[in-house]
């Protein structure tokens, strides 16, 4: 009995110190650069080890291998030392791959940056596939494609939505992508109308926000191929 309760004990113990500690495969996208902070730093995947990550503002990151305490990460604003100022812990999704999208933080003095953290495996963000976030304050109906008028996708604020694949294209595999913001319930007005790519081999992160100049909406959009998924031709 001592026996077998002592085994659950250590089975338990291990199952749990697993759940606080994971190693991810982390990416990296910056909105815009805020007080000239261009890099962050992480825990290593080694014990004592720091990693350093770049925050490319117009591309994804290169995957770097770290760990995450308690199934959170928390970015220091310099190399590791006595009282580094750091951005207050995020919590991570389910998954071994993760992107942290950093977006400006406005008003909170020391902490130029809040942090998204978005599920970056193919079984969640599929290639061929189109993530929508909406960083304004309104609902927003994103047109793509076939999914227009009341196919569009609508999506509240603070929220993200997201498109399996676009069929209509033309012959450069393009089709037509427009954002409208709701005035009022049921209305909606048009302040974005471009061609985006439809490709396979591929998917898009679209970023919907106030212009913090103009205060009007504008969107984003970065086209992503991780190598480190895409799979082998036979």
């Amino acid at each position: 009995m001592f026996r077998t309760t002592l085994t659950l004990l250590v089975g338990l113990t291990l199952a749990t110190a697993a759940q606080e500690s994971r190693k991810v495969s982390l990416r990296t996208l910056c909105f815009t650069h805020v007080d000239k902070v261009t890099k962050v730093f992480v825990a290593g995947a080694e014990a004592g080890t720091s990693a350093e990550i770049p925050l490319f503002t117009d591309t994804f990151s290169n995957a770097v291998e770290i760990v995450a305490p308690d199934g959170k990460l928390t970015f220091s604003l310099a190399a590791p030392g006595k009282d580094v100022p750091s951005l207050p812990a995020v919590k991570l999704p389910e998954g071994s791959k993760i992107l942290c999208v950093f977006l400006p933080n406005p008003g909170k003095k020391g902490q130029p940056y809040r942090v998204l953290a978005l599920a970056d495996d193919l079984a969640s963000f599929p290639l061929g596939s189109v993530k929508l976030m909406n960083l304004t304050p309104a609902v927003l109906r994103f047109d793509l494609g076939e999914h227009a008028e009341a196919k569009g996708i609508t999506v509240a604020p603070g929220k993200t939505g997201q498109l399996a694949s676009i069929r209509k294209v033309n012959h450069l595999n393009q089709y037509d992508a427009k954002a409208l913001y709701q005035m009022k319930p049921g209305e909606f007005v048009q302040f974005y109308n471009s061609r985006w790519r439809s490709v396979a081999a591929k998917r898009d992160l679209a970023i919907a926000y106030l212009d913090p100049q103009s205060n009007q909406p504008m969107v984003n959009l970065y086209e992503d191929a991780p190598a480190y998924e895409i799979p082998k031709t036979p």
